[in-house]
């Protein structure tokens, strides 16, 4: 196979070639760590899907960026079965992600509004993380069979395993890749952040008040008496009327410790918006990442005017992504950080299992 650059090796043919393989490298060094690590966490309702994303970042890392960096840099030919995988996990892998996505924000939601069904979450997340891949499959399995115009002007130079520009199948991988899920992605999550600005109602039952029947005897119970045998609780209503009793302190009259309510720095609702924070951060930076390109495609498809130049920048940007995802999995969970360290060490045992932080795990 003959192989020639891309045009001639200057200042900025370098330049971009390192930033090529530094995205390259950083995805694959960085989400494997990341799968490693989730590993070693406590398994909770978040895991699967933030196992899933992880795991189609490390997939676009280790079997599409290398060929899209020589197919960048370099001048080649490839067979149609090599050309075919390769576009074939390049749909496949960005539509796993914005799935993995929607199922996160789907474990918000269930997370806020059913705080207290976890065993059922954890089978429901575990059954839609399973099947993000034959969907996402589905979607990128005819990018291999449709036939595809060319989508390069006159004057530039052909690329190895071009990008798929049929019309039809451009509209059609890109609203069920992109444009449906996105949609539905961020009406979760308009969703949920409404229902967190809603204050949550705390009441304090004391049992000060009315008499109480002793259960066994039938006869009214004084109130210190009462106390000693039921604990103290406080009432909090779920902006969807669910109700939790929280025990709190037995002797003031007071609700005790802060730490127990549900409003303060480590109670549910702070939990809740940490996670959901966290999650949000991930699909922003998805949409910021992957728009142009969704964008660019289906106008191009029409038009055949879009410049190589802008596909290349629209696609890295979008491929960054991938690298990006393991430093926001790391900014937000101590306890990932840890579990990072501890994979990228051998200061710790293999069979260790770190709990999810705060801002990674059900509240």
């Amino acid at each position: 196979m003959n192989i020639q650059t891309r045009g001639e090796i200057t200042p900025a043919w370098c330049a971009a070639a390192t930033a090529m393989l530094l995205i390259t490298v950083t995805t694959i060094t960085g989400n494997t760590a990341v799968v490693t690590a989730l590993r070693r966490l406590r398994r909770t309702p978040a895991h699967y899907p933030l196992a899933s994303l992880a795991a189609a970042d490390l997939l676009v890392g280790t079997f599409v960026l290398p060929i899209a960096v020589a197919r960048e840099l370099f001048i080649f030919q490839l067979n149609w079965a090599l050309c075919s995988c390769w576009s074939t996990l390049d749909v496949l892998c960005c539509t796993a992600s914005i799935l993995s996505l929607c199922a996160l924000g789907w474990e918000r939601w269930c997370c806020i509004t059913a705080p207290l069904a976890r065993a059922q979450r954890i089978k429901r997340a575990k059954l839609y993380a399973m099947l993000i891949w034959p969907v996402s499959t589905a979607v990128a399995l005819p990018t291999a069979f449709i036939p595809s115009p060319k989508h390069y002007l006159t004057g530039e130079v052909a690329k190895a395993c071009t990008v798929n520009t049929n019309v039809g199948y451009v509209f059609f991988s890109t609203t069920f890749s992109f444009y449906l899920p996105a949609t539905i992605m961020v009406t979760f999550y308009v969703r949920i952040l409404r229902l967190l600005a809603v204050p949550p109602t705390i009441r304090a039952h004391r049992g000060r008040q009315n008499q109480i029947i002793d259960a066994e005897s039938k006869s009214p119970v004084k109130t210190h008496e009462f106390k000693a045998k039921k604990p103290r609780t406080t009432e909090f209503t779920t902006p969807q009327k669910h109700r939790l009793q929280i025990p709190v302190g037995s002797s003031n009259d007071q609700i005790s410790s802060p730490k127990k309510t549900p409003n303060s720095p480590g109670g549910l609702v702070p939990r809740q918006r940490r996670a959901t924070r966290t999650i949000i951060m991930l699909m922003s930076l998805f949409m910021a990442c992957w728009l142009p390109f969704f964008v660019m495609l289906p106008v191009d498809s029409l038009c055949e005017c879009v410049w190589d130049t802008f596909w290349q920048w629209c696609t890295w940007l979008g491929y960054a992504n991938s690298a990006i995802n393991p430093l926001v999995y790391a900014a937000a969970s101590p306890s990932v950080r840890r579990a990072l360290h501890a994979s990228l060490t051998s200061s710790s045992s293999s069979g260790t299992r770190t709990v999810l932080s705060p801002s990674m795990r059900r509240p």
